[in-house]
């Protein structure tokens, strides 16, 4: 398992108490809005954790956001794998497996570092400084050359998250059957 500390965060590994942190996280739907698209259950936070937990033993996986001034959980950060299809002009992304693909084709996997941070402290940076950080780890650490953000098109603050990492000009994809970007970030690029 890994962890990632930046002046202000501590991102740390998923517990299983933590289900009930993502179940408060990942019922605003304002919050999910652009991830999901809809509000988890319990049941699938659980997943979400276990799923998270196998993805540890290949340093991947979203990490706990805790505030460093209070200890406060405020979000979730890291990376994980999306899974597409090239349709002939367009790259087509679901999250979470496989089986999620809904279009036929060849499916890959695509690593992507995401985030989801809690409502009450949008607008303080937090998302930039996390992923950031997350971004350095795995050029630092991980020795990636390069990965993309996908985000929906029209979450504009996700889209400013991006150009803070240093992401190139956008290629349009479908993410989860909606619009989206595919914003690549390339090391010293």
């Amino acid at each position: 398992m890994y962890s990632v500390e930046t002046d202000r965060l501590i991102l740390r590994p998923f517990i299983t108490d933590d289900v009930h942190y993502l179940n408060y996280l990942h019922s605003d739907l304002d919050v999910v809005r652009y991830t999901s698209g809809h509000t988890r259950s319990h049941n699938e936070n659980i997943e979400y954790i276990r799923k998270m937990l196998e993805l540890y033993s290949q340093n991947l996986g979203h990490l706990m956001i805790l505030r460093k001034s209070d200890n406060k959980q405020i979000g979730r950060c890291g990376f994980s794998y999306f899974y597409g299809i090239n349709d002939g002009d367009l790259n087509w992304f679901y999250w979470g497996s496989p089986e999620a693909v809904k279009k036929e084709g060849d499916i890959f996997q695509y690593l992507e570092p995401g985030y989801t941070i809690a409502k009450p402290f949008w607008g303080n940076g937090y998302a930039s400084e996390a992923a950031i950080a997350m971004m350095n780890y795995g050029y630092n650490t991980l020795n990636y050359d390069g990965f993309s953000s996908l985000v929906n098109v029209k979450n504009t603050a996700s889209i400013n998250v991006a150009l803070k990492m240093g992401t190139l000009s956008p290629i349009h994809c479908m993410l989860n059957d909606e619009p989206g970007y595919d914003l690549r970030n390339v090391k010293n690029g």
